[in-house]
Order: C-alpha cells, then structure tokens, then sequence
C-alpha cells in the first residue's frame, strides 16, 4: 500500500467519524435510520422477487410495493391503533372515576412504609399536568417542531434508501470511493444485525407479555387495566435495547398493583423471568452477530446517552457495532 493509498484510507475514516459524530447533533438521526431500513429491506426483499420477474426489475417492483405499503399502512394503522386502544375504554364509564379508583387501589395495597409516589385522585393528576405543561412551554413547542422535522426528515430517509438501492455500482470507482463505500458497507451490516435483530427480540418480549396479560390471567378471571395498550407499548419500547423494557415493565407493574399485591407480585415475578431469558436472547441474537456482550452494549449507551441525550442511546448500539466490524476487519481484535 503506497503512502497516498494509506492517506485515503485515513480520511475515508476520519469522514465516517465526522458523520457518526455530527447526524446527531445536526438532528439527521430519524433520517439515517429509515434510510437505512428502506435499503436493507429493499436488498433482502429483492432476491426474492428475482425469482419472477427478473433481476432488472426486481428492485423497481420491491420498491414499488413498499411505497404502497407504506401509504396503505400509515392509514390503517392511525384508524386501527385508535380502535385498538379506546376498545379497553368503556365509554359508559366516566374516565375522572375510572382513574381515581385505579390510584386508589393501588395505593390501598402498598406498603405504608413506600414513599407516596402517585397523585391521589384524577383531579391532583391533571392539575400536575398542567402546572408541568405550563412550566414548560417553550419545551413543549420545541418538541413540537422536533417532531415535525423528525417525520419529515424521515420521509426523506426512506425516499433517499429506495433511491440509492436502485442504484447499481458500476464498478470503476476510485481507491478513494472504494474506501468510503467500505466503510457504508460495514455501518450498513452493523445497522441490519443490531436493528433486525432487536426487532425479533422485541417481537419474543412482546409475544411472551401478551400471553401472561391476555391468556393466563383472564384464565383466571384477572383483566389487567389497559392491557392492550401495555402490550403496544412493550413493543415499542423492546424496540430500545436494554433501557426500554425498564419503562414498559414499570407500567406493566404499576396496572398489575392496581388490581392486588398478589397480581403485582406475579407479574414482577414473570417480567424478571422474561427478562432472564432475553439475557439469553440478547446473547444468541444480537451477541452473537456482533460479538459483543451486555456490559459492552450497556456501556456504549451509557456513553452515548450522555453525549447526544436519548437519540444517542438508539445509536449506541449500531455505532458500536460498527466499531468492531472496523477492528474485526483489521485484525485488531
């Protein structure tokens, strides 16, 4: 390798450095990750379109049913999500009293010696609620416009994924751009093995949650409050590595004590068996394509967390693993 190959080579690096560094800060994050998710599945669905209607095609085609689906989808799942969760609302049932009567279950059956922790009534609650809306306006309406520019930056992603898939390398590029497009290369199968693979570990989290609140307790008379909502929302939150099933169990546990100490204590019980077991989902999954263990995750989120806030703690994984395909390509580790 001549000295200026090894000069290229040291840029293409420092670029993807200066790319990992900035999409964060520049709020390009959305963008990079439904870019990313349009070109993967594009790429895996392609060969089997192949099959019947030709390689030329067959990415035209793929992307042609994604955009419709995606259209298709969007509609549906605004209606359908709004059906899904008002169906455990009972509207003959006033809301202030469904809700006061929940924080005063629950409240009845915990210990006297745990700190207060919940307002006493719907009426404390929304009073809450609007003394932090209040106080944090500006917040609020900077949130606002982040999400705004998050769904369009979005948008933009999956459109900029479905182009570049439809493009083929011609296979003259430089030393240079062969560098770079290396370095795509290995974020782009840090970003499948990390993605994919807590998709599929959230699918297991969720399927397991959904028979204890949906099968074994109705077996038994027991009907958690919001349960649909709670199962949507653990996959949701499944879908963040490690921190995202802390919030979903919280509330799993808080609707479980609103009903008895005793359902409480099953459901924590069951939540750290299926935490248990996504130890070894973690490990067979997500460890295994990367080669990386939970502390190491774990500690990547926690550094990431506390430079680029929660965006930082989705990335952490991808850009980590991506940091050992570098090494692991080098023969550094």
């Amino acid at each position: 390798m001549t000295i200026s190959e090894i000069w290229l080579k040291a840029i293409s690096y420092l670029l993807m450095f200066l790319f990992i560094a900035l999409i964060i800060p520049l709020h390009l994050f959305p963008c990079f990750i439904a870019g990313f998710l349009a070109y993967e599945v594009i790429i895996s669905l392609t060969p089997w379109f192949e099959r019947f209607v030709g390689s030329g095609r067959a990415r035209w085609v793929v992307v042609t049913l994604i955009a419709a689906f995606v259209v298709i989808a969007m509609t549906l799942c605004i209606v359908s999500l709004i059906s899904f969760l008002t169906s455990d609302i009972h509207w003959d049932i006033d809301i202030t009293t469904e809700t006061n009567r929940i924080f005063s279950d629950m409240k009845s059956r915990l210990p006297d010696f745990l700190p207060p922790f919940l307002p006493e009534s719907a009426e404390e609650l929304k009073d809450q609620i609007v003394a932090l809306v209040e106080s944090n306006l500006i917040l609020i309406r900077n949130m606002g416009r982040t999400f705004l520019h998050g769904l369009i930056t979005l948008f933009i992603g999956l459109i900029i994924g479905g182009t570049i898939s439809l493009n083929k390398s011609s296979g003259c590029n430089t030393y240079f751009i062969g560098q770079l497009l290396e370095r795509m290369h290995y974020l782009s199968q840090a970003f499948r093995n990390i993605v994919f693979a807590q998709i599929k570990v959230a699918l297991v989290n969720t399927l397991l949650t959904a028979i204890m609140i949906l099968v074994l307790f109705p077996m038994f008379g027991v009907h958690l409050p919001l349960g649909k909502t709670l199962i949507v929302a653990t996959f949701i939150f499944g879908l963040m590595p490690i921190i995202g099933n802390l919030f979903s169990n919280f509330m799993i546990i808080v609707s479980a004590l609103s009903i008895s100490l005793t359902i409480g204590g099953i459901m924590i019980s069951y939540l750290i068996l299926i935490h248990k077991l996504e130890y070894f989902l973690n490990a067979e999954i997500i460890g295994s394509r990367i080669k990386a263990k939970s502390w190491e995750l774990l500690l990547a989120m926690l550094v990431f967390e506390a430079a680029f806030g929660l965006e930082g703690l989705v990335a952490a994984p991808i850009f980590y693993a991506y940091l050992k395909l570098e090494l692991r390509a080098q023969n550094l580790i």
